[in-house]
């Protein structure tokens, strides 16, 4: 008897945990990036930016020079965010209506795919223009990182497509 009334319930508890992760998931977390906040993932595409620059024991001046250049690119992250999320919701209603149409699918898909080339081209002239701050000890130390990550994304990938 015990064991049916437990075999019953899993499949409910199981619901019950996807539901409770799910919920939690979509919470809004302004402040997930602690001291970071407003710089972070949610407001300026991601990629880290401030975690990893805190590392190169940037001086009061360069903090300052980097939350402005931060603050200043601030909107064309934005822009750039709102389109993509736009320009996917269209790539989604086109690839999932009644009877598809594979050119408006496929011009959907590069739209998506122009978006992602410029957010990508943004950080990195965003990325470049923090490291022209830098002194050369920074930069040094700062390429080495960036060669890190990218590596680690590789390794990723690799494990993904294996």
């Amino acid at each position: 008897m015990k064991r049916i009334a437990i075999r019953q319930l899993a499949p409910v508890a199981a619901l019950l945990f996807a539901l409770g992760a799910t919920l939690a998931s979509a919470q809004d977390t302004p402040h997930r990036h602690g001291k970071m906040e407003g710089l972070g993932h949610g407001k300026m595409g991601g990629f880290g930016m401030m975690r990893g620059l805190a590392r190169l024991d940037l001086t009061e001046a360069q903090k300052t020079q980097v939350k402005g250049i931060m603050e200043s690119r601030k909107a064309t992250f934005e822009s750039l965010r709102e389109r993509m999320r736009a320009d996917r919701e269209a790539l989604d209603a086109a690839a999932e209506a009644q009877s598809p149409n594979p050119s408006a699918v496929g011009a959907a898909y590069l739209k998506v795919r122009a978006n992602r080339e410029a957010l990508r081209a943004e950080h990195r002239a965003t990325m470049e223009q923090i490291r022209s701050i830098l002194t050369p000890e920074q930069q040094e130390k700062f390429d080495t990182m960036k060669q890190h990550r990218k590596e680690r994304f590789g390794e990723r990938r690799e494990r993904r497509e294996g």
